[in-house]
């Protein structure tokens, strides 16, 4: 009985540091929650990044598409391209060949 009294203060101390470090690993503020965090970070910084680029990428076209130069002209070519896209048109010599961008190509081998 007297070697368990000399023990209960020890285990009673292992029990606390078990509690304090699961929590430290485990808890609302421990380490593997701050990495889940920190991944969703990084996820939602190269969203950004993405959304950035995407957002630039439209501005250049509308750019292109105002009479707002130097000299108030609109980029002729540019504009005739994207008329062609969107309304589908091409002149009575051009060869329209259409591609499939979501097919993958089929490789024999």
């Amino acid at each position: 009985m007297k070697v368990l009294k000399r023990f209960i203060p020890l285990i009673g101390l292992a029990l606390v540091i078990g509690y304090l470090s699961y929590h430290a690993l485990h808890g609302e503020q421990g380490y593997l929650n701050h990495l889940r965090i920190q991944a969703q970070i990084s996820a939602a910084e190269a969203e950004l990044a993405d959304v950035r680029q995407a957002r630039q990428n439209m501005e250049d076209r509308v750019a292109r598409l105002k009479a707002e130069g130097p000299d108030g002209s609109v980029d002729v070519d540019y504009l005739e391209e994207r008329a062609r896209a969107v309304l589908r048109f091409a002149h009575p010599d051009e060869i329209v060949v259409q591609i499939d961008r979501g097919a993958q190509p089929e490789y024999g081998g």
